[in-house]
């Protein structure tokens, strides 16, 4: 993989990355859809990942780059966790769903840490809920379909790199 294609690849991923976030962000506040738990914590994935490709475009040392591309691997490894654990809650039967939660705000302020921690890595009752869906998938199955494309890329480059 020569230097150009490399940069083409981290740009094309940055604008990916920028327009999945852009979307929730849109959602969000015009759409009016308030994110879950998941949700936020796969857009935390989308935002490192986004970071992670800018910092990628402008790198020349060779040993950085595979830093870099091990923790977008490492990233977009987790994006997908959140994003298939967000997946299968939407799938149980609706009397098997967790309980939900009061909101993000109410349980940093009133719970502590590991409970908010608790919410954050394995999702609430709301998290179950499908409020959007486009081309017969929701929400979290096109952000799982975004982190897996960025893995295989992330370890594509990084299998390149190595032989390089």
């Amino acid at each position: 993989m020569s230097k150009m294609t490399y940069r083409y690849w981290q740009v094309f991923l940055a604008c990916l990355s920028l327009f999945v976030l852009a979307s929730s962000i849109y959602l969000q506040y015009v759409d009016d859809l308030q994110p879950c738990p998941l949700c936020l914590m796969q857009r935390l994935c989308v935002l490192v990942l986004f970071v992670l490709c800018l910092i990628s475009i402008w790198v020349r040392w060779l040993r950085v780059e595979k830093v870099i591309v091990f923790l977008k691997s490492f990233v977009a490894a987790g994006g997908l966790f959140f994003a298939g654990r967000q997946i299968w809650l939407q799938s149980l039967p609706a009397g098997q769903t967790p309980s939900c939660m009061p909101g993000l705000d109410v349980l940093i302020h009133y719970f502590p840490w590991q409970d908010v921690l608790r919410t954050l890595l394995w999702g609430t009752g709301e998290c179950a809920e499908i409020s959007w869906q486009w081309l017969g998938l929701s929400m979290p199955a096109w952000s799982a379909l975004y982190f897996l494309f960025s893995l295989l890329i992330a370890l594509i480059v990084f299998r390149h790199l190595s032989h390089d």
